[in-house]
């Protein structure tokens, strides 16, 4: 066993006495022995940090918050990777827990790849009980695909979808001492460190066996019943997230992330990704873009430099502001209300416009519709 590598496995807690046993003894019952458990104590406030120092395996290492900052996130993570010695980082919530052949399997997978830089396994889904909920992650969870290379990936993410699942990660501790870890990121973190790693140029792997069970809990942050706590807070991380597709910095790999894109042939410069992602994802994140592209332009010397670069000023920052492309895929229905209906103050609207309305309401009651939304919704902040 001396000779396998080394892993280091990252579990945080904060009043997680119900489940941290199981999670901490499924990584003492791995059948691969060379790993060290750093436990994080986030300030809890039950008696969570009696339980995790109640094991005295030496391979464990504790670490303590004195201050609670939130859900924590990206934080959390740095002050761990910073403690750690493995070869290999294996996340894990205190929830959640490791089958017993998890590192053994990961760590065989990451050796006989050794291309990849940073792997999934696949995860099974259980309920806050334990029970097997007899479904997984590689086979239900919308938008994934053992398929998808870094490309597809990166471009799965420019439409702000979360689609990896952290539990079932390893990646080489190299490559994640290589990348800015956002200290501030909660809800947005586990995105922003593989996408950071993706534009990075990292390879992606994927591990076909079930390497972990993942709880399905009503208390979890990502669950239906916090989803607008959630939603909340990723609008406001979105305005600094988006920013990581900027550290690109191979202008091939850029041109193939956007391979459609009116500016392929002005870049040229390793320099001029920035703004070339900027250029490329203003529809998607604009306000926030707007704000980066109007600094650049404020500037004369920049702004010279990108006008006869890019052919792109303050008349096409303009254009883009008033011109979303997005609009215009659009249904007829949308389109007429958007600029018949909706447009207009409600003590205004005609007699034909109300029926419109009203007619509009009682099909979509009676399609179901409502219905569908919620079952996707509760999905998606769900599994």
């Amino acid at each position: 066993m001396n000779n396998t590598p080394l892993v280091s496995v990252f579990l945080p807690y904060y009043n997680d006495r119900k489940f941290l046993k199981t999670s901490i003894e499924s990584v003492l019952n791995q059948t691969y022995q060379n790993w060290e458990l750093i436990l994080l104590n986030h300030a809890t406030t039950d008696d969570c940090r009696e339980i995790a120092h109640s094991y005295q395996d030496k391979r464990i290492k504790h670490i303590d918050m004195k201050v609670n900052l939130g859900a924590g996130g990206g934080i959390l993570f740095e002050k761990m990777l910073n403690a750690s010695s493995g070869k290999y980082i294996k996340t894990l919530c205190a929830d959640d827990e490791l089958l017993p052949e998890c590192l053994e399997v990961l760590v065989n997978y990451m050796e006989t790849n050794p291309q990849v830089d940073f792997a999934f396994g696949d995860i099974k889904y259980i309920n806050e009980n334990g029970k097997d909920l007899k479904n997984s992650w590689f086979n239900s969870r919308q938008h994934f695909s053992t398929k998808h290379d870094e490309i597809d990936c990166i471009k799965t993410y420019i439409k702000k979808i979360s689609f990896l699942p952290y539990i079932g990660n390893i990646s080489k501790r190299e490559i994640l001492e290589k990348i800015h870890i956002n200290k501030t990121f909660t809800m947005l973190f586990d995105m922003s460190l593989w996408l950071s790693l993706l534009c990075k140029g990292y390879k992606i792997g994927y591990c076909l066996e079930k390497i972990a069970n993942y709880r399905i809990s009503s208390n979890q942050l990502s669950s239906n019943k916090y989803k607008d706590r959630a939603l909340k807070l990723s609008s406001y991380e979105h305005s600094e997230w988006w920013k990581i597709f900027q550290i690109i910095d191979n202008i091939e790999l850029a041109k193939n992330v956007f391979p459609g894109s009116k500016y392929n042939d002005y870049l040229t410069k390793v320099e001029d990704i920035p703004f070339y992602v900027a250029l490329n994802l203003f529809y998607d994140w604009s306000p926030h873009v707007y704000e980066y592209l109007s600094n650049i332009l404020n500037n004369d010397d920049k702004r010279e430099y990108y006008v006869n670069t890019f052919n792109f000023g303050i008349r096409e920052l303009h254009q883009m502001c008033l011109e979303n492309p997005k609009e215009k895929k659009q249904s007829f229905i949308k389109r007429f209300k958007n600029k018949y209906i909706y447009q207009i103050p409600a003590k205004k609207l005609n007699l034909l416009q109300l029926i419109f309305l009203i007619l509009h309401r009682m099909f979509y009651i009676i399609s179901g519709k409502p219905i569908f939304e919620k079952i996707k919704q509760r999905k998606n902040f769900s599994l």
